[in-house]
């Protein structure tokens, strides 16, 4: 996709509920267009030059080309939700069809598909990006993809009757994390070289992700209102409470920032309080400021720390989240 300004930014923003892919300049929300991607956008990733979105409608990822063209590499199976890169290719859970889809990114075709555990859903990158940790939300396990092999190479048993969430690996690359919304618990494990579970801590109701700086793992529990707060090895540091229903942390001016789905507005760890014009589902870094997607309005924002709401704009039904092209 090519911006009509050049030097300027642009955002693709995947919008569920009308099928399409809208782009927006970042600099002041204006429209430059919108995109026919195929049944149920919700993430959006960029490879090659080109922007891949994912359809969970369809057995299909949709390549936008940087001249707006649309391919659609088939998966195969239903559902495609979450992106990761990897050794130069693309893999995105198929969540329908218990499998991880490998495509090529600069030839836009699949290579083939990884069966993993049942309904598997974020994907983490390991160290020198020769590994993959997908996990399972029906099997309760992170499963270890090989990234040369396109294979499953090991399983890490989370806990019985566990439902896997968000998994992330952390900066160091020695340790990941995942997250078990079902026993409301986060559970640490070691990348090299046995992949055993080392720590587990529980955390507010119903975890869906988690975020991991070089010295905190945080958790945010929607129902509980709650952010946890822990160390490299879930030791409690502190518990934030106060939110209607965290779903996200993200980093701007200095500050780790939660995202509330239940509230208008951004509130830092340390007290700091940000106007937006609705609640936020989904954010994305965008420099020293945050793109935001008010799934249930039909907005997205961009909002700096220290200048407030820059703009707003009107986006079809259900925007999920934003990429930078």
């Amino acid at each position: 996709m090519t911006s009509p300004n050049p030097g300027g930014s642009i955002a693709a923003v995947p919008c569920e509920g009308a099928d399409e892919l809208v782009i927006l300049d970042v600099d002041t929300g204006d429209h430059l267009g919108s995109i026919s991607v195929g049944p149920d956008p919700v993430h959006a990733t960029t490879a090659a030059g080109s922007t891949f979105v994912a359809t969970m409608g369809d057995r299909a990822v949709s390549a936008v080309t940087p001249e707006g063209a649309v391919e659609r590499i088939e998966t195969g199976v239903l559902g495609p939700s979450h992106f990761a890169t990897a050794g130069g290719n693309l893999f995105v859970s198929c969540s329908a069809g218990d499998s991880l889809s490998v495509i090529d990114p600069v030839d836009r075709r699949l290579l083939g598909r990884i069966p993993v555990g049942a309904e598997p859903h974020e994907v983490a990158t390991g160290p020198a990006e020769t590994a993959l940790y997908v996990g399972s939300r029906r099997e309760g396990r992170v499963d270890v993809v090989s990234v040369p092999d396109r294979s499953v190479v090991d399983s890490i048993d989370i806990g019985p009757n566990a439902r896997v969430q968000g998994v992330t690996v952390g900066p160091d690359g020695d340790r990941g994390y995942a997250v078990d919304q079902r026993g409301t618990r986060v559970v640490a494990f070691e990348t090299t070289p046995d992949h055993s579970v080392q720590d587990t801590a529980a955390v507010g109701a119903d975890p869906y992700d988690l975020v991991v700086t070089d010295r905190r793992v945080h958790v945010p529990g929607r129902d509980a209102g709650t952010v946890h707060a822990f160390d490299r090895e879930l030791g409690s540091v502190t518990v934030h409470d106060g939110f209607n229903r965290p779903v996200d942390l993200l980093a701007a001016d200095d500050s780790l920032w939660v995202l509330d789905a239940g509230r208008a507005g951004l509130v830092s760890l340390t007290g700091r309080f940000v106007d937006t014009p609705a609640p936020g589902l989904a954010a994305s870094s965008a420099g020293d400021r945050l793109l935001l997607s008010h799934y249930d309005d039909s907005l997205v924002s961009l909002v700096s720390p220290t200048e407030g709401v820059v703009w707003v704009s009107e986006v079809p039904a259900r925007p999920f989240g934003a990429v930078l092209v």
